[in-house]
């Protein structure tokens, strides 16, 4: 009965520190479940529960409970100690390990936590770009913007073809200018970024730019090229070889396409898990961060006010 009361004050005791801490913005994960089996579920204030089906990370003040056939695997982000969850059991983060409520959880064991600790390191250095800016712009004035910045080097492949940029104003067209070679890119009125595949140019590295176009002419040249570097099908085999070793995580996934310089690909799967998964706003400044590498201030700025919001209404 003792060891009962002590969890049980121990939620409350977290739950109370992580309603004072929302508006301060979000540290680092404390840990992450993986593994995960049966009937599984988070929370982050204890109230509302969502059920949990792949990897998760897990932030201090965050509740995991389990059912009669339910489990998985938490890994400390910090000591890289993992522990096995068992079932019935409920457990809460604290802002640097995690503490027991109620059910069985098993020692701590060593893991290897270098890899968790660069992910650590870049959402803190993300958070930086959550804070939404104040302008005495008005909207139209900001979509307008027709000065067009492309990430300055990147990485494509033949899976990952894609160049993107800021749609700068619905009724602007663009001009593409690869190794010296034009390519017309069409207005896209409702796009919210411009894309533009590239195909038939070799292994290696090529110069592009954007210039930006209305009814009347140019309206905007870049004052210096940005660089693509394109790699063969065998080093594209090996990421993703590689990324095979990562299993559902998507968040490791997308660290590895950074780590390569392959940004789009990178936005396009912090993009595809945030689509699937719209409640997990605390890793939400990965994506921002995403964003601001690519230069798609519109997009941050949206999901910079996303991801605010969330902190407000959730604690």
């Amino acid at each position: 009965m003792k060891s009962k009361i002590v969890g049980i004050t121990t939620l409350i005791a977290f739950i109370l520190l992580s309603v004072s801490n929302a508006a301060a913005g979000r540290e680092p994960p404390v840990a992450k479940l993986v593994q995960v089996s049966g009937e599984v579920e988070y929370s982050r204030n204890g109230n509302a529960w969502r059920p949990v089906l792949r990897t998760k990370y897990l932030f201090s003040g965050y509740q995991i409970k389990t059912g009669a056939n339910g489990g998985g695997k938490l890994i400390n982000q910090t000591s890289g100690m993992a522990q096995s969850l068992g079932p019935n059991s409920q457990i809460v983060i604290t802002d640097t390990d995690v503490s027991l409520v109620s059910g069985s959880l098993s020692k701590p064991e060593q893991e290897s936590s270098s890899i968790f600790q660069g992910l650590s390191n870049k959402f803190a250095k993300a958070q930086r770009y959550t804070t939404v800016r104040r302008s005495v712009t008005t909207k139209d004035e900001q979509a307008c913007d027709n000065k067009v910045r492309t990430i300055r080097k990147v990485t494509l492949s033949a899976s990952f073809p894609d160049l993107v940029w800021r749609n700068a104003c619905p009724e602007f067209s663009y001009r593409l200018i690869i190794d010296g070679q034009v390519h017309d890119v069409a207005a896209h009125s409702n796009a919210e970024m411009i894309r533009y595949s590239i195909a038939a140019v070799s292994v290696g590295e090529h110069t592009y730019r954007v210039e930006v176009l209305d009814n009347d002419g140019t309206v905007y040249i870049p004052r210096k090229d940005s660089t693509f570097i394109w790699i063969d099908g065998g080093q594209e085999k090996k990421i993703l070889t590689e990324m095979k070793g990562f299993g559902d995580d998507v968040f490791l996934s997308a660290n590895l396409f950074e780590s390569e310089n392959m940004y789009v690909a990178a936005m396009d799967t912090y993009r595809e898990y945030f689509n699937e998964n719209p409640d997990d706003n605390d890793m939400r400044p990965l994506l921002i961060q995403s964003y601001q590498d690519l230069k798609l201030s519109d997009l941050r700025e949206n999901e910079a006010r996303l991801y605010n919001a969330s902190l407000e209404e959730n604690f």
